[in-house]
């Protein structure tokens, strides 16, 4: 079974602030940009085959040199990003369908997430295996609330049945770009993530189980956070 990695690095994490700053995939967290953390989970995780990642347009070359840099083996396609996030991971599917069976796991995750684990990599994997897709989620442990305002609370939603939704999201090349394309004809990819899109088209997801370390990086509030995990969690031989 061929499995591909497809980390989205295309954003310019504008929640950062950062004017004048390299975007937020190449913050340094530790000693190493987010975005390394991040591929060396995948790098390091034995039944990945290789890594397609889809990148800011004008960081290709800067991406390059860290590769070669931190000796990144896997990392086989570097594509640029689109408008949006489901045209980046659009172009990311289009590239792997060139190159890769139809039956391929593609296991889609955020450049700048770096604590996901390898028990979320694995089980997401397992269920795209079966031919169904994956979602990592959080089981809400605060009540949501609908805004359409976005200054008055309208509906309050049972958090025993919502989740907070995180990558890897996992499934097969052939199916994902077959629900791009429908949704694309049907004029609906306004989706956020490919799992919303599929939900949005009437197909059925399962739910991994998420970590709240699991975060990702978008806004400076998230910092402090991340770099506390660096502290605890990262194996200081392997930052080297």
């Amino acid at each position: 079974m061929n499995i591909v990695a497809l980390i989205l690095a295309g954003g310019l994490g504008l929640r950062m602030n950062q004017d004048g700053e390299k975007p937020k995939q190449f913050f340094v967290l530790g000693e190493k940009p987010i975005l390394i953390h991040t591929l060396e989970k995948f790098e390091d995780k034995q039944c990945i085959n290789a890594i397609c990642i889809v990148c800011l347009p004008t960081w290709e070359e800067y991406l390059e040199s860290l590769i070669m840099r931190y000796k990144l083996k896997k990392v086989r396609w570097i594509v640029p990003g689109g408008e949006t996030r489901q045209d980046s991971v659009y172009h990311g599917l289009c590239k792997l369908e060139a190159e890769c069976p139809e039956d391929t796991v593609v296991v889609v995750h955020d450049g700048v997430r770096p604590f996901v684990t390898i028990d979320m990599i694995t089980n997401s994997i397992k269920i795209a295996v079966q031919g169904q897709s994956a979602m990592t989620g959080l089981q809400s442990t605060d009540t949501i609330v609908t805004s359409p305002d976005g200054l008055t609370a309208k509906n309050a939603m049972d958090r025993n049945s919502t989740f907070t939704i995180q990558t890897p999201q996992t499934y097969r090349l052939g199916y994902g770009l077959d629900l791009y394309r429908r949704a694309m004809d049907r004029g609906i990819l306004n989706s956020i993530n490919c799992c919303e899109l599929f939900i949005a088209m009437g197909e059925s997801v399962q739910i991994v189980n998420g970590r709240k370390t699991n975060i990702k990086l978008t806004t400076q509030d998230d910092i402090a956070y991340l770099q506390f995990l660096h502290s605890i969690f990262v194996d200081p031989e392997r930052d080297k």
